[in-house]
């Protein structure tokens, strides 16, 4: 498992076949250190070109997270959801790291992660006007932060290529960070993909 630094960048790459034709394909990320060096790369997997594109967003799916040598790190397996999503987070070895629940979608956007016996690692909190920034407690302290970044008119009007900036703050551990950069994915994929 590649040991995650302080900070990440989550790249989501712009697809050309969206922009002209509108059809929804199949996500990609780029996940990169500070200095944008590439460490990890994510895509979608698990769902068909007509359930992107009937379902949108609510489809089921999976992101496989793998590092430079295409090793696969984690799997995040998200099922068809009406209004709140969830999705169980896999190591590679099949171990389950946990789930990410998501337990508020109306004006507060919460997601809760927790462990493989259920228990709660942390929660992700993003709270108007602060609508781009999830805030991430242990404890009821924070410890962290995913924040979505503005790409810019051209990007935002006629993509769904989002950038988001983990700071990973006070953990240290590598596999909590692993579920914070799942939860980042998850929230892309949850509230800024482009509505079907």
């Amino acid at each position: 498992m590649v040991q995650l630094k302080n900070k990440l960048i989550i790249k989501q790459e712009v697809e050309i076949a969206e922009i002209f034709t509108g059809f929804e394909t199949g996500n990609k990320y780029s996940i990169l250190d500070e200095q944008g060096v590439e460490l990890l790369y994510a895509y979608e997997g698990g769902s068909s070109f007509s359930s992107k594109n009937i379902l949108g967003a609510h489809r089921n799916l999976d992101i496989h997270v793998i590092d430079k040598n295409k090793k696969e790190i984690i799997l995040i397996n998200r099922p068809f959801y009406f209004l709140k999503s969830s999705a169980t987070i896999k190591l590679s070895n099949g171990q389950v790291l946990g789930q990410i629940k998501q337990t508020k979608w109306l004006g507060t956007k919460k997601f809760d992660f927790l462990t493989e016996k259920g228990e709660l690692l942390f929660t992700c909190i993003s709270k108007i006007p602060k609508i781009w920034t999830f805030n991430i407690f242990m404890n009821e302290k924070k410890v962290a932060q995913i924040i979505k970044k503005w790409s810019g008119l051209g990007k935002e009007s006629f993509t769904d290529a989002d950038t988001f900036n983990i700071d990973f703050g006070s953990i240290t551990d590598n596999s909590i960070k692993y579920a914070v950069l799942a939860t980042a994915l998850i929230i892309d994929l949850r509230l800024f993909e482009k509505k079907s």
